[in-house]
C-alpha cells in the first residue's frame, strides 16, 4: 500500500473568493501530493502567479513563488491508502501531464457550465476539482458519486477510507 494526499485549498485570490461565493464552501481549490509534506502538488490552476489568464496543469512547490505571494492560504489535507497500481496509474497520468503541459489547459468556460449542471466537457481542459476527481477514478480509486466533471472540493471529504491529517495554514504544514 502506498500513501496520496489530497488538498483541499482557499488562497484568498480573487477567483478563489468568487468560487467560494458561489460553492459557499471554505475551500475553493483541489491538488493532488505524493509526498507526505505536500511540498510538491498537481492541480490545475496558475501557470504564472500573477496571470490568471495563463492557466493549466501545474506543478506547485511550497516554497514557489504562488505560496510565497499567497502565504495566508487556509487547507485541510488528507491521506488515503491506495494500492501500488493505483499509485503507479496516479504518477504515470501525472508524468504524462507534465511531460506535455502544454496540451492541458484551464476550462474556464466550463466552470460556468458546472454551475448551471451543463454535462459540456473539453478535450484536455479541467478545473481543479474535475482533474483530481478524474485521477482518482481512472485509477480505480474511487467510484464517483456524480460525473467527474460536476465534482466539486467539498465532495472529496466523502471518499471512503480518507483520513484528515491537517487543517489550517499551509504554510504551517510540516
Amino acid at each position: 500500500m502506498k500513501k496520496i494526499y489530497i488538498i483541499q485549498m482557499h488562497t484568498y485570490t480573487i477567483p478563489a473568493r468568487f468560487i467560494k461565493l458561489f460553492t459557499r464552501y471554505n475551500y475553493s481549490h483541489i491538488a493532488i501530493s505524493f509526498d507526505k509534506k505536500c511540498r510538491k502538488i498537481y492541480s490545475f490552476g496558475r501557470r504564472k502567479y500573477n496571470s490568471v489568464l495563463d492557466a493549466g496543469f501545474v506543478e506547485e512547490h511550497k516554497n514557489g513563488k504562488f505560496f510565497k505571494k499567497f502565504k495566508e492560504t487556509s487547507c485541510r489535507i488528507y491521506e488515503l491508502s491506495v494500492t501500488n497500481e493505483q499509485y503507479k496509474k496516479l504518477k504515470d497520468k501525472i508524468l504524462y501531464m507534465k511531460k506535455h503541459e502544454e496540451l492541458f489547459n484551464y476550462d474556464y468556460f466550463g466552470i460556468f457550465l458546472r454551475y448551471f449542471k451543463l454535462p459540456i466537457i473539453f478535450k484536455n481542459r479541467y478545473v481543479c476539482s474535475y482533474f483530481v476527481a478524474k485521477l482518482l477514478e481512472e485509477a480505480g480509486i474511487w467510484e464517483l458519486p456524480k460525473e467527474s466533471y460536476f465534482i466539486l472540493p467539498k465532495d472529496f471529504e466523502k471518499l471512503d477510507n480518507i483520513i484528515e491529517i491537517y487543517s489550517g495554514k499551509y504554510m504551517h504544514y510540516k
